[in-house]
This record gives C-alpha cells, structure tokens and sequence, in this order.
C-alpha cells in the first residue's frame, strides 16, 4: 500500500471512529438529563446525630444543610447527592456537649466549618438503597456507606437513612478523649429528607 493510499485508509477510520464516539454521547446526553432533580423541603427534613457522653445518649441535628440530588430509580448509575453541612450549627441541647463540639479537637470549625458528603455510586438493596460516598470532615475525606429506603409519590419523595460513624476515622476528640473515657467512638446518624421534583 503506498503513503497516500494508507494516509486515506487512516483518515476514514479515524472518521468512522469520531461517528462512533458521537453517536454514544448523543445517546449518553439524555440518559443524564432524564434524571430529576429534587428540592429538599427543610421543614420535613432532619440530620441528626447521637452521641453517647458518660454513658448516656445526647441527640443532636444540625440546623444548617443543603442537598444536591439526582435520583431516579430507572437511573442508578447516573444518580448522584451531594450535602454540605454547616458544622457550626450543631446543636444538643447539652451545653457542655455544645460548648465543646466547635473546639479544635473536635469539629474544628475555625479552620474547616463545613462537612461534606459526596456519593460515588448508588445501588439497589433487597431493603431499598446504599449510597456509596465520600465524607470530609476536618480535612480528612473517609469512604462512608449510607443505607436509606425511599417512597415517590408524584412528584414528592421521601427518604430515610442511617450509618454508624466512628469519630476516629476523622480524628475527632483523641486529644481529649482518645480512649472513649467521655464519648464512645459510635455516633449513629439518622437522616430524614422529604423534597420535590424540580420541575
């Protein structure tokens, strides 16, 4: 084959291959854009948070959130949630618990006053979903696994959630309490989010 015979050969490959690659976007582009977005309504929806301080249970919640959400059931793998929390709004109700919570050695709200989860992946459960995601708090993003059951009924959506954290995996209060003398490493976390569909 000479030069100007193989340079056409290549040339009409190259173009048989951008066709390809354009038609898979074209068929990728409305699958992202088929799943909806949702608006979280705050006054159905709740973050909370357990600590066990001396023993006893301490509920708490923060009071400043937003969500991005992408969901469809028919969509998983183009579905996604991000949250940001305002850590400077956590609150129990135990002043020496809320007192403490904004120090150094615990949320460090100086030098980062926000936590934020991102999810990787969402998949289908016998008992609902998982979002599988990043949470990063004082600087340190750990791989977090949020179980929740979710009920849609026309265009509102309500979901439930729960994990358990371990505040080590951030490093949350080992200056002042590494051994759990106080605060046990667990802090279960329940999330309750109702929202409607943008339209």
């Amino acid at each position: 084959m000479c030069w100007r015979g193989c340079c056409r050969w290549c040339a009409s490959v190259a173009s048989r291959v951008a066709r390809t690659l354009l038609g898979l976007a074209l068929l990728a582009a409305p699958l992202q854009a088929a799943v909806p977005s949702w608006s979280v309504e705050p006054g159905a929806s709740a973050i909370a948070f357990t600590a066990t301080w001396l023993g006893k249970p301490v509920h708490g919640l923060f009071k400043r959130w937003t969500a991005d959400i992408a969901f469809d059931p028919a969509a998983l793998e183009a579905s996604r949630v991000s949250v940001s929390i305002d850590l400077t709004s956590a609150v129990s109700g135990e002043s020496t618990v809320d007192g403490a919570l904004p120090e150094s050695d615990w949320f460090a709200v100086k030098s980062g006053p926000t936590a934020r989860f991102t999810s990787t992946s969402i998949a289908k459960t016998a008992t609902g979903y998982i979002a599988h995601g990043t949470l990063t708090l004082r600087g340190r993003a750990v791989p977090v696994d949020l179980p929740f059951t979710l009920a849609i009924t026309g265009d509102r959506a309500t979901m439930q959630g729960s994990a358990k954290l371990d505040r080590r995996s951030w490093k949350i209060g080992l200056e002042s309490d590494a051994t759990a003398e106080y605060v046990a490493f667990a802090v279960p976390v329940a999330i309750k989010v109702s929202a409607k569909r943008k339209p």
